[in-house]
C-alpha cells in the first residue's frame, strides 16, 4: 500500500467489469469443473474494501439459449449499485435485431458482447458478423470486444469495415503478462494496440491482466508496463478502470480488487485518476448520476 489518500475520500469508483451468476437458474457451461462454478451474487462482490460506489455487469457466456434469461435475471436482482449492462447478444444469428430489440426493454442495458476470442479468422471476415455490428450500431448501443492479443489485427479489420458505434475493447486485449511488453509478444501486441487506437470511438478496459498471468509476483512486476503502454497509446479519456470480479479479482483471482485498483492508480496518476477511475466509464456507457 501507498500512502496516498483512500479511494472514497477522493473521487468516485466505478468497477466497469464484473460478472454475477447462479448456475442453478441460468445455464452457463465453460463452469462446470472449475472452482467458479457456484453462485455469485452481488452481495459476493469484491468491492474493494468498500470503495467502489457502482458497477457494469457484462454478461458471463451463458448457453446460446439462456442469453435472454440471463438478462433478465439480472436486471430483477437486488442490486442497487448496478449502473449499466452489457448483455449477451449472437451477432452471427438472424434474429440478433429481435434479440437486441427485447433487451432494449431492460432499462440498464447499454452494450452488446458477442465472445470473439474463440472465433476463427474466417468468422471474423464473414458477412453475418459484419452485420450483428451493424444492428448493434443502429441500437446505440456499445460493443464490447473481447479477444485475444493474436486477434487484435483482425479486430481492426472488422471495425474498419462494418462498425462505427462505439467499442470498448475487454482486458487491453489480452497481452501475455508472463511475456511482458518488452518481448517478441509484447511488442506485437502493442503495435496492433496503436493500429487499434486509430479508431477514435474505441476505449480500453484497464482490466483482466490477473487471468492472463501465472502468478501475483509476475502480475506485480509486468503489469505496470503493459497498463502504461495502454494508458499511452489511449489517453486517460480512453481508458476505464474495471477489476473483472470474479474471474481476475476476488477469492478465486490472483489478487484482490482493491490491489489492482492500487496497482492501476499508481500507473494512472492522480490527475489523470478520477477519468479512468469513473468519467470514462460515465460517458461510455451513458451512466447518470
Amino acid at each position: 500500500m501507498t500512502g496516498r489518500p483512500e479511494h472514497t475520500a477522493r473521487t468516485e469508483l466505478i468497477d466497469a467489469h464484473v460478472h454475477v451468476w447462479d448456475p442453478r437458474r441460468v445455464r452457463y457451461d465453460w463452469l462446470a469443473g472449475t472452482v467458479l462454478d457456484r453462485p455469485r451474487l452481488p452481495g459476493d462482490i469484491d468491492d474493494a474494501d468498500g470503495a467502489v460506489d457502482r458497477w457494469v455487469f457484462v454478461e458471463a457466456d451463458a448457453a446460446p439459449a439462456d442469453a435472454l434469461a440471463e438478462a433478465r435475471w439480472v436486471a430483477g436482482l437486488d442490486w442497487p449499485g448496478l449502473a449499466a449492462m452489457v448483455v449477451a447478444a449472437d451477432l452471427e444469428s438472424p434474429d440478433v435485431a429481435e434479440h437486441m430489440a427485447r433487451t432494449a426493454e431492460l432499462p440498464l442495458v447499454r452494450g452488446i458482447r458477442h465472445l470473439l476470442q474463440g472465433l476463427t479468422p474466417e468468422r471474423f471476415a464473414a458477412p453475418a458478423l459484419t452485420a450483428g455490428l451493424g444492428e448493434v450500431a443502429r441500437a446505440g448501443l456499445v460493443f464490447d470486444a473481447c479477444v485475444r492479443r493474436t486477434q487484435l489485427d483482425a479486430l481492426d479489420r472488422l471495425l474498419t469495415d462494418a462498425f462505427d458505434g462505439t467499442v470498448v475493447l475487454d482486458h487491453l486485449g489480452k497481452p501475455s503478462v508472463d511475456a511482458g511488453l518488452d518481448s517478441d509478444a509484447g511488442r506485437a501486441w502493442l503495435a496492433s494496440l496503436r493500429r487499434l487506437a486509430r479508431h477514435e470511438r474505441l476505449v480500453v478496459k484497464l482490466s483482466g491482466l490477473p487471468a492472463e498471468t501465472s502468478d501475483a509476483d509476475t502480475l506485480r512486476r509486468n503489469g505496470p508496463g503493459l497498463l502504461r503502454a495502454a494508458l499511452d497509446t489511449f489517453g486517460a479519456e480512453r481508458c476505464m478502470l474495471a477489476g473483472d470480479w470474479p474471474v481476475s479479482t476476488g477469492t478465486d483471482g490472483r489478487t484482490t480488487t482493491r490491489a489492482w485498483f492500487d496497482l492501476v492508480r499508481d500507473v494512472v496518476g492522480e490527475a489523470d485518476w478520477p477519468r479512468v477511475a469513473a468519467g470514462t466509464a460515465r460517458t461510455v456507457y451513458g451512466i447518470g448520476d
